[in-house]
């Protein structure tokens, strides 16, 4: 989680090139961090290393004192926040690509040295790696999400 709250500060001190692709890595620091902590809430869950309750201090505005942790929710919600980020990604690839357009046109019509070359063919190996990282993952989380969906699915539906 460390890395994630260093990344989001530097975000801030150095602005990506578009107002998009902040927004786009903003919102996908703030997923990150929900679903780490979902997923350790979960992980120490399942293995029974906290309790599935716990008592709040007593506060005047509170009415209940104690907070049941609903397992299968928080699994839910953990999968929906990576599958989330992992759209963005693909979203953040595709603002990525128009960039490295724009720049490809520029070397090409600068007539470039082959140093900017080179750099620019190792930037789109970069980016198609990325994309099928990001594709291979999308399948993944949709798993996750229909696989852990039935364990939530009675807890929103009435049964009569």
């Amino acid at each position: 989680m460390l890395p994630t709250i260093q990344w989001l500060i530097s975000l801030e001190r150095a602005s990506p090139p578009t107002r998009r692709l902040r927004t786009i890595e903003r919102t996908q620091g703030w997923l990150l961090l929900a679903f780490y902590h979902l997923q350790h809430l979960s992980y120490l869950r399942t293995h029974e290393l906290i309790p599935p309750y716990f008592s709040l201090p007593s506060l005047p505005l509170l009415s209940r004192r104690s907070v049941t942790i609903n397992d299968s929710a928080v699994s839910v919600w953990s999968s929906r926040f990576w599958a989330a980020y992992v759209v963005l990604q693909l979203a953040h690839l595709r603002e990525d690509r128009a960039l490295l357009v724009k720049r490809q046109r520029a070397i090409n019509r600068l007539s470039p040295k082959e140093k900017e070359r080179d750099e620019l063919k190792r930037r789109w190996d970069e980016w198609y790696n990325e994309l099928a990282v990001n594709l291979s993952y999308l399948p993944m989380t949709i798993h996750w999400y229909l696989l852990l969906f039935p364990l939530v699915l009675p807890l929103i539906t009435h049964t009569t």
